[in-house]
């Protein structure tokens, strides 16, 4: 199955800008963050030009609150310049767009019941005629173009089509989930109340990891640890690379408490923020995709999951993302006190006695 790895937001944008331009029919855009910044704007200058004549933006409402990482209506924000000029120029974008016949829809809107609060639309897809999908984790935004990130591009016939349907699914207000098997690649997509049940794949392999596991992911928490605890308990290596310089702290202490009484080799990569997320089984099974290895991602957010078993995809992964990453990582010697690990339980407990209310 043809399949192009793009690292980082500069090699995506090329290869999907050229995209954009050969356009004849459509392009559909889904994100979870938009902003009017330098990056939203080049993609808002790519589709004004297009020829395309259904060209669409699906955002999930989250990006109309929060800007560069940073509540909008904090109090601490609520009269910072550059935040409240970025709003402005964010309506501007979306006036412009919507003038020019670009169509744009904000999914999962907040409401005060606390899964309308916490219930988010996390996929990044985008096709392109019908004929091209991307996946992946990278936004419209100029802070998350600075991470550390990749995307994959599709054109097997069938992929892109099953794709297409959810990104139709979803603009017409339709939670859908679904799994789907090829030669070399299997795509599920989740819709925020069955998760559970279609992560039961990527647990299964992990339970079935014979030698080796590598993720790289910010955020990682249960039940992914546990089934990472109990697979180097077995004897698999397994690697996690976290980046140093998290957006949320929190997660990297919390990976440090973790590996400390996993015994998992934890690496703390140098290279600014990784927003990345990837699990290599055993050199066979690569799960990417916009869903972070985290509890809301699990029980609540609707996400695109990708395992690819093509060689030469996970080959490429290897040479370019997975190495290169650890050779640029530092490994952490972890020592958790017993009041920390009984801390973690604990919290785990209460967050799984929380979520479980909403669903």
């Amino acid at each position: 199955m043809p399949t192009e790895l793009l690292v980082n937001f500069n090699e995506f944008w090329t290869r999907l800008r050229a995209d954009i331009c050969a356009a004849n029919e459509s392009v559909f855009i889904q994100t979870f963050a938009l902003e009017g910044d330098s990056i939203g704007k080049q993609l808002s200058e790519a589709l004004l030009a297009s020829r395309a004549p259904d060209k669409r933006i699906l955002a999930d409402s989250f990006t109309r609150i929060v800007l560069s990482d940073r509540l909008r209506f904090a109090p601490s924000n609520l009269f910072d310049p550059n935040l409240r000029e970025e709003a402005r120029e964010t309506e501007l974008m979306r006036t412009q767009l919507e003038s020019a016949g670009v169509k744009v829809k904000f999914t999962n809107p907040y409401g005060i019941s606390p899964r309308k609060l916490l219930s988010r639309n996390h996929k990044k897809l985008i096709v392109i005629d019908g004929r091209a999908a991307y996946v992946g984790g990278i936004n419209f935004s100029e802070h998350n173009a600075k991470w550390h990130d990749m995307m994959f591009r599709l054109d097997d016939d069938d992929a892109v089509t099953f794709l297409s349907e959810d990104f139709a699914a979803t603009w017409s207000g339709r939670e859908c989930s679904a799994h789907r098997v090829w030669k070399k690649l299997e795509v599920l997509t989740l819709d925020g109340h069955d998760n559970r049940r279609a992560f039961h794949r990527v647990l299964e392999l992990i339970d079935g990891a014979q030698q080796r596991i590598f993720v790289e992911s910010p955020y990682i928490t249960f039940p992914f640890y546990e089934r990472l605890r109990a697979a180097a308990v077995r004897g698999v290596e397994v690697k996690i690379v976290t980046p140093q310089h998290n957006n949320w702290r929190l997660f990297r202490n919390y990976a440090r408490l973790e590996s400390a009484r996993s015994g998992i080799d934890l690496r703390l990569y140098r290279g600014g923020m990784s927003h990345l997320k990837a699990m290599l089984i055993d050199d066979e099974h690569l799960i990417a995709g916009s869903s972070n290895f985290d509890y809301l991602s699990y029980r609540l957010y609707q996400e695109i999951i990708a395992i690819f078993n093509d060689p030469r995809v996970i080959h490429h992964f290897r040479e370019r993302v997975m190495l290169p990453d650890l050779a640029y990582a530092t490994t952490v010697d972890c020592h958790a006190s017993e009041i920390g690990k009984r801390w973690l339980d604990w919290q785990t407990k209460l967050i799984d006695v929380a979520v479980s209310t909403l669903t």
